[in-house]
């Protein structure tokens, strides 16, 4: 499957992963995150501004395309909601989220990436997956930095993710295997991103998922963070996600409401992170101080 629908979205280049005999191809970072901005606002923040303002500072007149709202209530967790039915004719929803949250600045990106992408954590909100696995890494993140050039950011996180949902009673079980990345800018923003693998990186599906099942698309995905305040960040969540078989009027409902599940979440998490013996504030103890020295030369 092309990402969006199109192999423009990558190149015919590849580097190194983390398994011997295992390359990884590498996006247009230009045209990739190009698309991205011209959907999200708080990206293109992240990408242009050296202290951006956030949700608020969002100007709803330089919006590309037309959005539908479908909710917005600024004392609601999630306080915004529109989609673009049937964007770029996938048939199915671009859907945006918006929320502000509360929790340590401290690789920010990383937890929050880890929330979508640790099956532990995953589980916690969505239980749909039967499998969810990182099977590929970059052996090197200094080879995504000479493919992406300078403008988007530190590259923190670059991979390739094997998902496999559960059979329900109306759906049988369906597979992804989405190229991720995560971005780290000066400001404190970060950029996760993601894309369905195109068809002829089939080869990389694990070797003990041997069976083949329909397949779900991620033609659009990211999730952008700015700093707002000293513990305080907003989060603007984009997703175009085809369910093999299913509808955008019978799935875009479904997806509302897991990612309203997972914001609830991410909010206590992240909150544990202001708290002695939180969650969260455990995980940023594992982080070493190399990790910390790095991200502060970064900002």
């Amino acid at each position: 499957m092309a990402a969006f629908g199109s192999p423009k979205y990558f190149t015919d280049k590849s580097i190194p992963s983390n398994k011997p005999g295992v390359v990884l191809k590498v996006p247009n970072f230009d045209v990739l995150f190009d698309h991205i901005s011209n959907v999200s606002p708080l990206a293109r923040q992240a990408m242009t501004e050296d202290n951006p303002g956030g949700i608020k500072a969002i100007d709803n007149a330089a919006d590309v395309y037309k959005w539908k709202v479908t909710d917005s209530n600024s004392k609601r967790l999630v306080s915004h909601i529109d989609k673009i039915d049937n964007f770029q004719d996938k048939g199915v929803p671009l859907m945006r989220f918006r929320s502000t949250l509360h929790g340590p600045l401290k690789k920010r990106g990383e937890c929050f990436s880890e929330i979508i992408s640790v099956p532990d954590l995953r589980q916690k909100w969505d239980t749909t997956n039967a499998i969810f696995d990182t099977i590929f890494s970059a052996a090197s993140l200094d080879e995504v930095r000479k493919h992406q050039g300078n403008k988007y950011g530190e590259p923190s996180v670059f991979g390739i993710g094997y998902v496999k949902t559960k059979p329900s009673f109306v759906v049988s079980p369906r597979e992804q295997l989405t190229l991720f990345g995560l971005q780290n800018f000066p400001s404190g923003a970060s950029i996760i991103w993601g894309m369905e693998l195109e068809e002829d990186q089939n080869y990389l599906f694990p070797e003990d998922q041997p069976k083949r099942t329909p397949r779900s698309i991620s033609h659009l995905f990211s999730a952008t963070l700015i700093p707002t305040g000293e513990d305080t960040f907003d989060v603007e969540y984009l997703i175009q996600l085809e369910v093999g078989g299913i509808p955008g009027w019978v799935s875009g409902p479904a997806v509302a409401k897991t990612m309203k599940g997972m914001f609830q979440f991410a909010d206590g998490y992240f909150q544990s992170g202001l708290e002695d013996g939180g969650d969260l504030a455990k995980r940023l103890a594992l982080f070493s101080d190399d990790e910390d020295a790095d991200a502060d030369e970064e900002r």
